[in-house]
């Protein structure tokens, strides 16, 4: 069996841009990924077809041998555009992989240890404490047990006393209608080290999970001015790629939980890795999942097989748009968590066949109140 085409398909989602990829065989079985990287969907597709020459005519099933040809024949290596279009690529390997063996990919990574992945719900930006507790309510009605929200206005440097107290009551009604459950807070890596611990300690009796991305991942040196000051644990790595980008976040310890991204910070092959470093340094492997449905299988199966795991993000809303896209959809259940995928491969159908002409991508964007620019 050998590779005959790979073929990128960004599509228009419903919070975000989405990037899809199809690797045909000729043998005719086909493999399915996503690389969405939300706001450069031309850029990804566009890598997508470079890195085709390097694949066609390979084995599907020498899912390890194909990653390395991509990462290490382009010469540039790494980023975000470069690693999610391989990201993209290696997940449709190993779906080809499952489909071949007919087994699920969590079955070639080793087999499941869990039979239950718990799921967290992402609720979303809002500066608005009642907001949040309508979030809160809709998503304990689905059975969810623990969310997320952004509260972060747009901030400079310094944090102002406003900014505070509105994050706080943010959080304390999302802890109040919580009650026992748990709920985390994302920064975002909007903070200065400096206001990151100043906000951090403003909502520490509230007792979030973690803290995701109190300042930016890429700047050890901010992350461990946090991790001195911090009673709440630390989570990062949705913007770090291979295990090169985590390698001094663990070393240094300078996260309780990583977070890479199955579709952007290398595929199936390499967050396996990830996860085993993780493991090793008694870390939490929590895979950054907010996108298309194809991610969430994707991440499903490395929550199956992998020792660290803890839990996994999940969109709640959207459901009509993402059936349209694949299926089956997975869901939250009434303890919080779901079952494990079934079906060969990725265990989903990929219903989209269409265009890899350029799509307008959808770029959030964040203004301070003075006009300047805001990380988002």
């Amino acid at each position: 069996m050998k590779i005959a085409s790979i073929k990128p398909f960004p599509v228009q989602g419903p919070v975000s841009d989405l990037c899809y990829i199809k690797v045909e065989t000729d043998e005719g079985i086909v493999g399915y990924g996503e690389c969405s990287l939300p706001g450069k969907p031309n850029g990804v597709a566009g890598a997508v077809r470079d890195l085709e020459p390097l694949l066609v005519g390979a084995d599907p099933t020498d899912t390890e041998w194909c990653w390395q040809r991509v990462y290490r024949h382009s010469y540039w290596r790494g980023g975000p555009i470069l690693t999610s279009a391989l990201s993209g690529v290696d997940v449709a390997l190993w779906d080809i992989r499952g489909k071949v063996a007919g087994l699920p990919v969590y079955k070639l990574l080793g087999g499941a240890v869990r039979t239950r992945v718990r799921l967290y719900a992402n609720l979303g930006l809002s500066e608005d404490p009642n907001v949040f507790r309508s979030r809160v309510r809709e998503a304990k009605a689905l059975g969810y047990k623990t969310v997320k929200i952004y509260p972060l206005p747009p901030v400079g440097p310094v944090v102002d006393f406003k900014a505070v107290r509105g994050v706080v009551a943010c959080c304390e009604a999302v802890r109040d209608e919580l009650g026992d459950m748990d709920f985390a807070v994302d920064f975002h890596a909007k903070l200065s080290w400096a206001g990151a611990i100043v906000m951090e300690s403003a909502i520490r009796h509230t007792a979030p999970l973690w803290i995701e991305e109190p300042a930016a991942a890429e700047s050890p040196q901010d992350l461990r001015r946090c991790v001195e000051r911090f009673s709440t644990p630390i989570a990062v790595g949705e913007r770090l790629f291979t295990r090169w980008g985590f390698r001094a976040i663990l070393e240094e310890q300078l996260a309780g939980i990583i977070q890479p991204d199955v579709s952007n910070g290398g595929g199936i092959t390499e967050l396996w890795k990830i996860a085993a470093m993780a493991e090793t340094y008694g870390v939490a492997f929590n895979p950054h999942n907010p996108n298309g449905p194809l991610q969430v299988l994707a991440s499903l199966h490395l929550a199956a097989s992998a020792q660290a795991f803890g839990m996994l993000e999940h969109r709640h809303e959207d459901h009509d748009v993402f059936a349209k896209i694949s299926g089956p959809l997975v869901k939250v259940e009434a303890d919080g968590c779901c079952g494990l995928p079934g079906g060969p491969g990725l265990g989903g159908a990929f219903f989209l066949d269409g265009s890899d002409e350029p799509i307008l991508g959808k770029i959030h964007e964040c203004f301070r109140p003075d006009g300047s620019i805001g990380d988002w």
